[in-house]
């Protein structure tokens, strides 16, 4: 079961691994990209953020949109985990389950938006597509903070 859809550039850190899997009771923590599946040392240094007792797995956009469809990811309460809006978007059009993206934050060389959430053109646009499925975007760091819908701050900035 999907208990989660969060986006994050950092991917694994602390409130992840702290308040985000002990306040759903997450047993699993996701990471679906293409990039980072071949990258093991990026993979070995995410493991480091794991909490003990939850697992972890790392696929690909496709078998990520596999796993969590099939029955073997209603074994579980999942934290799946995107570092763009790219991702986010093909998930979130691909499974069905997933009724919100959650964002901690991209820090990248784009226009701020909001705090902690640079985004580009094509990012703004990924999400307003997200939005239009009936998802919910918006800013919650920690299941503590308020879901902060982002459609008032998605526009698309002068060139």
């Amino acid at each position: 079961m999907i208990k989660a859809f969060h986006m994050d550039d950092r991917l694994i850190h602390g409130q992840v691994a702290i308040s985000w899997t002990r306040s759903l009771g997450i047993n699993l923590i996701l990471i679906i990209n293409d990039e980072i599946v071949n990258d093991e040392f990026r993979k070995m240094s995410l493991k480091l953020g794991v909490p003990d007792g939850v697992k972890y797995g790392f696929r690909t956009v496709e078998k990520g949109i596999e796993f969590l469809n099939g029955s073997d990811g209603k074994k579980y309460n999942i934290m799946a985990l995107v570092n763009n809006t790219a991702d986010a978007l093909r998930v979130s059009t691909a499974v069905p389950e997933i009724t919100k993206v959650t964002v901690g934050g991209i820090r990248k060389n784009a226009p701020q938006v909001y705090e902690s959430l640079c985004l580009d053109e094509r990012d703004i646009e990924n999400l307003k597509e997200i939005i239009s499925l009936g998802k919910p975007v918006g800013m919650q760091p920690t299941p503590g903070n308020k879901f902060v819908s982002l459609d008032k701050y998605l526009e698309i900035p002068n060139k």
